[in-house]
Protein backbone atom coordinates (compact mmCIF):
# COMPACT_ATOMS: atom_id res chain seq x y z
CA UNK A 1 0.00 0.00 0.00
CA UNK A 2 2.65 2.11 1.08
CA UNK A 3 4.68 1.65 -2.21
CA UNK A 4 1.37 2.26 -4.54
CA UNK A 5 0.75 5.27 -2.52
CA UNK A 6 4.69 6.66 -3.34
CA UNK A 7 4.05 5.60 -6.80
CA UNK A 8 0.99 7.88 -6.96
CA UNK A 9 2.52 10.93 -5.42
CA UNK A 10 5.45 9.99 -8.32
CA UNK A 11 2.95 10.24 -11.03
CA UNK A 12 1.04 13.03 -9.91
CA UNK A 13 4.25 15.41 -9.32
CA UNK A 14 5.37 14.03 -13.17
CA UNK A 15 1.53 15.05 -14.64
CA UNK A 16 1.68 18.59 -12.20
CA UNK A 17 5.38 19.17 -13.81
CA UNK A 18 4.37 18.48 -17.63
CA UNK A 19 1.08 20.78 -17.26
CA UNK A 20 3.18 23.30 -15.86
CA UNK A 21 6.04 22.80 -18.71
CA UNK A 22 3.41 23.02 -20.97
CA UNK A 23 1.81 26.70 -20.26
CA UNK A 24 5.63 28.00 -19.64
CA UNK A 25 6.22 26.76 -23.31
CA UNK A 26 3.29 28.62 -24.48
CA UNK A 27 4.05 31.44 -22.88
CA UNK A 28 7.37 31.38 -24.21
CA UNK A 29 5.93 30.97 -27.54
CA UNK A 30 3.79 33.56 -26.83
CA UNK A 31 6.46 36.36 -25.89
CA UNK A 32 8.99 35.17 -28.61
CA UNK A 33 6.00 35.87 -31.43
CA UNK A 34 5.40 39.46 -29.82
CA UNK A 35 2.01 38.67 -27.86
CA UNK A 36 2.70 40.04 -24.55
CA UNK A 37 2.06 43.33 -23.12
CA UNK A 38 -0.11 44.53 -26.52
CA UNK A 39 3.18 44.08 -28.44
CA UNK A 40 1.83 43.50 -32.32
CA UNK A 41 3.43 42.28 -35.61
CA UNK A 42 4.53 44.21 -38.46
CA UNK A 43 2.03 44.10 -41.22
CA UNK A 44 4.11 42.69 -43.58
CA UNK A 45 5.43 39.83 -41.18
CA UNK A 46 5.70 36.20 -42.39
CA UNK A 47 5.28 33.94 -39.72
CA UNK A 48 5.78 30.44 -39.99
CA UNK A 49 2.06 28.63 -39.14
CA UNK A 50 -0.04 31.21 -39.88
CA UNK A 51 -2.11 31.79 -43.14
CA UNK A 52 -0.79 34.42 -45.72
CA UNK A 53 -3.63 37.17 -45.23
CA UNK A 54 -6.14 37.39 -48.10
CA UNK A 55 -6.24 41.06 -47.99
CA UNK A 56 -9.03 42.19 -51.04
CA UNK A 57 -12.35 43.13 -49.74
CA UNK A 58 -15.04 40.73 -48.33
CA UNK A 59 -18.36 41.28 -50.47
CA UNK A 60 -21.85 39.32 -50.60
CA UNK A 61 -22.08 36.37 -53.00
CA UNK A 62 -25.31 34.49 -52.82
CA UNK A 63 -27.81 33.29 -50.20
CA UNK A 64 -28.82 30.46 -49.41
CA UNK A 65 -32.53 29.51 -48.86
CA UNK A 66 -33.68 27.28 -46.27
CA UNK A 67 -36.49 25.38 -46.08
CA UNK A 68 -39.51 25.01 -43.94
CA UNK A 69 -40.63 27.52 -41.92
CA UNK A 70 -39.94 31.23 -42.07
CA UNK A 71 -36.27 31.66 -40.85
CA UNK A 72 -36.66 33.82 -37.37
CA UNK A 73 -34.29 32.14 -34.90
CA UNK A 74 -31.34 30.57 -35.23
CA UNK A 75 -28.33 30.07 -32.53
CA UNK A 76 -24.49 28.47 -32.95
CA UNK A 77 -22.87 27.83 -36.33
CA UNK A 78 -20.02 25.29 -36.90
CA UNK A 79 -17.92 24.40 -40.22
CA UNK A 80 -16.30 21.19 -40.06
CA UNK A 81 -13.35 21.22 -42.97
CA UNK A 82 -13.13 17.45 -42.64
CA UNK A 83 -17.40 17.09 -43.60
CA UNK A 84 -16.98 20.16 -45.81
CA UNK A 85 -20.57 20.49 -43.86
CA UNK A 86 -21.98 23.11 -42.15
CA UNK A 87 -24.26 22.68 -39.29
CA UNK A 88 -26.02 25.55 -37.09
CA UNK A 89 -29.40 25.16 -34.85
CA UNK A 90 -32.14 26.20 -36.22
CA UNK A 91 -34.59 26.86 -33.96
CA UNK A 92 -37.14 27.89 -36.55
CA UNK A 93 -37.76 24.47 -37.21
CA UNK A 94 -36.83 22.79 -34.42
CA UNK A 95 -33.79 21.28 -36.15
CA UNK A 96 -30.10 21.10 -37.13
CA UNK A 97 -29.56 22.13 -40.40
CA UNK A 98 -26.92 21.15 -42.51
CA UNK A 99 -25.37 22.96 -45.64
CA UNK A 100 -22.90 21.70 -48.08
CA UNK A 101 -19.96 24.46 -47.77
CA UNK A 102 -18.46 22.67 -51.27
CA UNK A 103 -21.06 24.69 -53.48
CA UNK A 104 -23.21 26.33 -50.86
CA UNK A 105 -26.24 24.05 -51.34
CA UNK A 106 -28.72 23.07 -48.29
CA UNK A 107 -28.24 19.03 -47.77
CA UNK A 108 -30.76 18.00 -45.19
CA UNK A 109 -31.81 18.51 -41.64
CA UNK A 110 -32.10 16.46 -38.06
CA UNK A 111 -35.53 16.87 -37.02
CA UNK A 112 -36.40 16.36 -32.83
CA UNK A 113 -35.59 19.43 -31.04
CA UNK A 114 -37.49 21.71 -28.93
CA UNK A 115 -39.51 24.27 -30.27
CA UNK A 116 -38.18 27.93 -29.81
CA UNK A 117 -39.71 29.24 -26.46
CA UNK A 118 -38.27 30.41 -23.65
CA UNK A 119 -35.20 29.49 -22.13
CA UNK A 120 -35.65 26.00 -21.94
CA UNK A 121 -35.77 24.87 -25.46
CA UNK A 122 -33.21 24.60 -28.57
CA UNK A 123 -31.67 23.52 -30.90
CA UNK A 124 -28.60 25.82 -28.69
CA UNK A 125 -24.97 25.01 -29.26
CA UNK A 126 -22.98 22.76 -31.94
CA UNK A 127 -19.76 20.71 -32.05
CA UNK A 128 -18.22 17.87 -33.98
CA UNK A 129 -16.91 15.04 -32.85
CA UNK A 130 -14.80 12.47 -34.55
CA UNK A 131 -16.41 9.75 -35.66
CA UNK A 132 -18.96 12.44 -37.41
CA UNK A 133 -21.00 12.67 -34.73
CA UNK A 134 -22.55 15.97 -34.07
CA UNK A 135 -23.37 17.03 -30.71
CA UNK A 136 -26.24 19.15 -29.70
CA UNK A 137 -27.06 21.33 -26.86
CA UNK A 138 -31.11 21.62 -26.09
CA UNK A 139 -33.63 21.54 -23.95
CA UNK A 140 -34.91 21.35 -21.08
CA UNK A 141 -31.37 20.72 -20.28
CA UNK A 142 -30.71 17.62 -22.27
CA UNK A 143 -27.66 17.00 -24.77
CA UNK A 144 -28.49 15.13 -28.34
CA UNK A 145 -25.90 13.51 -30.09
CA UNK A 146 -26.18 12.92 -33.87
CA UNK A 147 -24.76 10.43 -36.16
CA UNK A 148 -24.06 12.03 -39.43
CA UNK A 149 -23.16 8.54 -40.96
CA UNK A 150 -26.67 7.34 -40.79
CA UNK A 151 -28.85 8.04 -43.52
CA UNK A 152 -30.57 10.21 -43.28
CA UNK A 153 -28.46 11.66 -40.26
CA UNK A 154 -30.14 11.08 -37.09
CA UNK A 155 -30.05 11.87 -33.15
CA UNK A 156 -28.93 8.27 -31.53
CA UNK A 157 -28.39 9.16 -27.99
CA UNK A 158 -30.15 11.97 -25.48
CA UNK A 159 -28.09 13.27 -22.53
CA UNK A 160 -29.32 14.45 -19.16
CA UNK A 161 -27.59 17.19 -17.28
CA UNK A 162 -29.53 17.55 -14.35
CA UNK A 163 -30.28 21.07 -14.97
CA UNK A 164 -33.78 22.33 -15.34
CA UNK A 165 -33.61 25.14 -18.54
CA UNK A 166 -31.67 24.60 -21.44
CA UNK A 167 -28.06 23.07 -22.05
CA UNK A 168 -26.47 25.50 -24.08
CA UNK A 169 -23.14 26.30 -25.89
CA UNK A 170 -20.14 23.61 -25.83
CA UNK A 171 -16.97 22.60 -26.91
CA UNK A 172 -14.43 19.61 -27.21
CA UNK A 173 -11.08 18.30 -25.77
CA UNK A 174 -9.61 15.76 -28.20
CA UNK A 175 -7.09 14.97 -26.20
CA UNK A 176 -9.50 14.01 -23.37
CA UNK A 177 -12.54 13.07 -25.33
CA UNK A 178 -14.50 15.47 -22.97
CA UNK A 179 -17.21 17.11 -24.41
CA UNK A 180 -18.45 20.40 -22.19
CA UNK A 181 -21.33 21.71 -22.10
CA UNK A 182 -22.97 24.95 -20.29
CA UNK A 183 -26.61 25.42 -18.64
CA UNK A 184 -26.41 29.18 -18.47
CA UNK A 185 -29.78 30.23 -17.88
CA UNK A 186 -29.78 27.71 -14.15
CA UNK A 187 -29.23 29.42 -11.36
CA UNK A 188 -26.02 28.88 -10.61
CA UNK A 189 -25.21 28.03 -14.16
CA UNK A 190 -23.18 25.09 -14.39
CA UNK A 191 -20.79 23.16 -16.67
CA UNK A 192 -21.18 19.57 -17.46
CA UNK A 193 -18.47 17.43 -18.70
CA UNK A 194 -19.12 14.14 -20.44
CA UNK A 195 -16.84 11.40 -22.63
CA UNK A 196 -17.83 11.26 -25.99
CA UNK A 197 -16.64 7.32 -26.31
CA UNK A 198 -19.17 6.10 -23.16
CA UNK A 199 -21.62 9.14 -23.58
CA UNK A 200 -21.09 9.15 -19.31
CA UNK A 201 -21.21 12.10 -17.39
CA UNK A 202 -17.92 12.25 -15.67
CA UNK A 203 -18.74 15.10 -13.41
CA UNK A 204 -19.92 18.69 -12.77
CA UNK A 205 -18.38 22.51 -11.74
CA UNK A 206 -20.66 24.80 -10.35
CA UNK A 207 -20.32 28.16 -11.69
CA UNK A 208 -21.73 29.54 -8.50
CA UNK A 209 -20.44 33.55 -8.92
CA UNK A 210 -21.47 33.36 -12.48
CA UNK A 211 -24.73 34.95 -14.40
CA UNK A 212 -24.66 32.63 -17.14
CA UNK A 213 -22.33 31.21 -19.16
CA UNK A 214 -21.16 31.72 -22.97
CA UNK A 215 -19.25 30.50 -25.60
CA UNK A 216 -16.24 28.21 -25.11
CA UNK A 217 -13.41 26.82 -26.96
CA UNK A 218 -10.80 24.35 -26.61
CA UNK A 219 -7.33 25.50 -26.59
CA UNK A 220 -4.65 22.78 -27.57
CA UNK A 221 -1.89 24.28 -26.61
CA UNK A 222 -2.79 25.32 -23.30
CA UNK A 223 -4.73 22.12 -23.07
CA UNK A 224 -7.40 24.04 -21.24
CA UNK A 225 -11.31 25.25 -22.01
CA UNK A 226 -11.49 28.61 -22.22
CA UNK A 227 -15.11 30.09 -21.32
CA UNK A 228 -17.07 33.54 -21.66
CA UNK A 229 -18.22 33.87 -18.67
CA UNK A 230 -20.66 37.17 -19.48
CA UNK A 231 -20.57 38.56 -15.93
CA UNK A 232 -20.27 37.85 -12.13
CA UNK A 233 -22.85 38.51 -9.16
CA UNK A 234 -20.64 40.96 -7.89
CA UNK A 235 -20.92 42.57 -11.22
CA UNK A 236 -17.50 43.16 -12.32
CA UNK A 237 -18.32 42.16 -15.57
CA UNK A 238 -16.92 39.51 -18.25
CA UNK A 239 -14.23 37.56 -17.70
CA UNK A 240 -12.52 34.51 -19.37
CA UNK A 241 -12.23 31.00 -16.87
CA UNK A 242 -9.48 28.64 -18.13
CA UNK A 243 -10.77 25.79 -17.36
CA UNK A 244 -8.97 21.72 -16.42
CA UNK A 245 -11.73 19.91 -18.17
CA UNK A 246 -9.85 16.83 -16.49
CA UNK A 247 -9.93 17.89 -13.16
CA UNK A 248 -13.21 20.11 -14.09
CA UNK A 249 -11.61 23.09 -11.75
CA UNK A 250 -10.91 26.53 -13.05
CA UNK A 251 -7.12 27.35 -12.88
CA UNK A 252 -7.44 31.09 -13.33
CA UNK A 253 -9.81 33.84 -15.07
CA UNK A 254 -8.63 36.71 -17.07
CA UNK A 255 -11.09 40.09 -16.44
CA UNK A 256 -12.35 41.86 -19.09
CA UNK A 257 -11.89 45.72 -18.84
CA UNK A 258 -14.34 48.28 -18.83
CA UNK A 259 -17.41 45.41 -16.97
CA UNK A 260 -18.53 44.64 -20.41
CA UNK A 261 -20.74 41.90 -21.08
CA UNK A 262 -19.42 38.77 -22.61
CA UNK A 263 -20.82 36.62 -25.39
CA UNK A 264 -18.41 34.63 -28.08
CA UNK A 265 -14.75 33.53 -28.07
CA UNK A 266 -12.77 32.64 -31.28
CA UNK A 267 -9.15 31.33 -30.79
CA UNK A 268 -6.53 32.36 -33.73
CA UNK A 269 -2.97 31.78 -34.19
CA UNK A 270 -0.23 32.25 -31.67
CA UNK A 271 -3.24 32.55 -28.80
CA UNK A 272 -4.53 36.04 -30.10
CA UNK A 273 -8.15 35.37 -28.62
CA UNK A 274 -10.93 37.64 -29.68
CA UNK A 275 -13.44 38.17 -26.85
CA UNK A 276 -16.52 39.23 -27.60
CA UNK A 277 -17.48 41.78 -24.73
CA UNK A 278 -19.42 44.63 -25.93
CA UNK A 279 -16.56 45.18 -28.36
CA UNK A 280 -14.18 42.76 -30.10
CA UNK A 281 -11.19 42.32 -27.13
CA UNK A 282 -8.08 40.73 -28.20
CA UNK A 283 -6.09 39.42 -25.85
CA UNK A 284 -3.07 36.91 -25.21
CA UNK A 285 -5.08 33.63 -23.80
CA UNK A 286 -1.63 32.27 -22.49
CA UNK A 287 -1.92 35.49 -19.71
CA UNK A 288 -4.80 37.30 -20.55
CA UNK A 289 -3.26 40.72 -21.56
CA UNK A 290 -5.13 42.64 -23.89
CA UNK A 291 -3.55 42.89 -27.25
CA UNK A 292 -6.11 45.67 -28.63
CA UNK A 293 -9.92 46.79 -28.63
CA UNK A 294 -11.79 46.79 -31.71
CA UNK A 295 -13.93 50.28 -31.55
CA UNK A 296 -15.34 50.14 -35.48
CA UNK A 297 -17.71 47.11 -34.53
CA UNK A 298 -19.87 45.58 -31.75
CA UNK A 299 -19.15 42.00 -30.75
CA UNK A 300 -22.43 39.99 -31.71
CA UNK A 301 -23.08 36.61 -30.45
CA UNK A 302 -20.82 34.13 -32.24
CA UNK A 303 -17.25 34.79 -33.27
CA UNK A 304 -15.06 33.09 -35.66
CA UNK A 305 -11.90 32.50 -36.53
CA UNK A 306 -10.92 31.48 -40.61
CA UNK A 307 -7.84 29.83 -40.37
CA UNK A 308 -7.99 30.04 -44.67
CA UNK A 309 -7.58 33.63 -44.88
CA UNK A 310 -6.15 34.56 -41.17
CA UNK A 311 -9.28 36.66 -40.15
CA UNK A 312 -12.01 36.54 -37.14
CA UNK A 313 -15.22 37.78 -38.16
CA UNK A 314 -18.10 39.46 -35.59
CA UNK A 315 -21.59 39.45 -36.85
CA UNK A 316 -23.14 42.46 -35.46
CA UNK A 317 -23.59 46.42 -36.04
CA UNK A 318 -21.13 49.32 -36.54
CA UNK A 319 -20.73 52.39 -34.39
CA UNK A 320 -24.41 53.84 -36.17
CA UNK A 321 -25.99 50.72 -34.80
CA UNK A 322 -26.32 49.25 -38.90
CA UNK A 323 -26.03 45.65 -39.27
CA UNK A 324 -22.82 44.72 -40.76
CA UNK A 325 -20.18 41.54 -40.77
CA UNK A 326 -16.99 42.86 -39.17
CA UNK A 327 -13.75 41.28 -40.65
CA UNK A 328 -10.45 41.99 -38.08
CA UNK A 329 -6.76 40.76 -38.80
CA UNK A 330 -5.91 38.50 -36.63
CA UNK A 331 -2.04 38.87 -37.22
CA UNK A 332 -2.01 42.37 -36.49
CA UNK A 333 -5.16 42.52 -34.40
CA UNK A 334 -6.88 45.33 -36.05
CA UNK A 335 -10.19 45.89 -37.64
CA UNK A 336 -10.16 45.53 -41.62
CA UNK A 337 -13.34 45.76 -42.66
CA UNK A 338 -16.91 46.41 -42.27
CA UNK A 339 -19.29 44.60 -44.84
CA UNK A 340 -23.31 46.40 -44.99
CA UNK A 341 -25.43 43.28 -44.79
CA UNK A 342 -29.12 45.26 -44.48
CA UNK A 343 -30.70 44.22 -41.45
CA UNK A 344 -30.35 41.79 -39.01
CA UNK A 345 -28.44 39.47 -38.72
CA UNK A 346 -26.77 36.31 -36.27
CA UNK A 347 -23.77 34.25 -35.41
CA UNK A 348 -20.88 33.73 -38.29
CA UNK A 349 -18.41 30.87 -39.55
CA UNK A 350 -16.34 30.04 -42.51
CA UNK A 351 -15.05 27.41 -44.56
CA UNK A 352 -11.15 27.73 -44.75
CA UNK A 353 -11.12 25.44 -47.92
CA UNK A 354 -12.67 28.43 -49.94
CA UNK A 355 -13.03 30.90 -47.80
CA UNK A 356 -16.54 31.41 -47.74
CA UNK A 357 -18.30 33.25 -44.95
CA UNK A 358 -21.70 32.03 -43.74
CA UNK A 359 -24.24 34.48 -41.59
CA UNK A 360 -27.53 33.92 -40.78
CA UNK A 361 -30.12 36.73 -41.92
CA UNK A 362 -33.34 36.23 -40.31
CA UNK A 363 -36.83 36.88 -41.84
CA UNK A 364 -38.03 40.98 -41.16
CA UNK A 365 -41.36 41.14 -38.62
CA UNK A 366 -44.27 41.24 -40.92
CA UNK A 367 -45.27 43.87 -42.62
CA UNK A 368 -41.46 45.68 -42.43
CA UNK A 369 -39.79 46.32 -45.72
CA UNK A 370 -37.10 43.56 -46.27
CA UNK A 371 -33.54 44.98 -46.73
CA UNK A 372 -31.47 41.77 -45.92
CA UNK A 373 -28.93 40.01 -47.44
CA UNK A 374 -31.73 37.68 -48.79
CA UNK A 375 -33.51 40.12 -50.24
CA UNK A 376 -30.95 40.83 -52.78
CA UNK A 377 -31.05 36.99 -54.24
CA UNK A 378 -34.96 37.46 -54.77
CA UNK A 379 -35.30 35.50 -51.02
CA UNK A 380 -38.28 37.92 -49.75
CA UNK A 381 -39.26 37.76 -46.08
CA UNK A 382 -38.28 34.13 -45.22
CA UNK A 383 -34.53 34.71 -44.41
CA UNK A 384 -31.85 32.96 -45.39
CA UNK A 385 -27.71 32.05 -44.71
CA UNK A 386 -25.95 35.04 -46.64
CA UNK A 387 -22.66 34.01 -47.93
CA UNK A 388 -19.83 36.39 -48.52
CA UNK A 389 -16.07 36.07 -50.42
CA UNK A 390 -12.93 37.65 -51.01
Amino acid sequence: MKARAVGSLFLGLALAFNAHQRIESAERSASETGLVAGAQQRPDAVIPGVPTIVSSPLKLAKAIRIPGLTLGAVDIFWVEESTQRLYFADRTNGSVDIIDTSNDTFVTRVPGFGPPTGFGNGPNGVQWVPGNKLWVGDGPSRVRVIDLNLSPPSIIQTIDTGGALRADELAYDPADHILMVGNNYDTPPFLTFISTDTYAILGKLVMSDATGLEQPVWDPQLNRMLLNVPNYTDLRGAGVAVINPVTRTIDKTYQMPNKCEGTGLALGPFQRLLVACGRPIIINAVNGNVINTITQVRSGDEVWYNSGDGQFYVASTDTNGSPVLGVIDAETATWRQNVPVGRAIRNVSAFAGNNHIYVASVAPPAGTPDTSACASFGFVGVGCIAVFTH
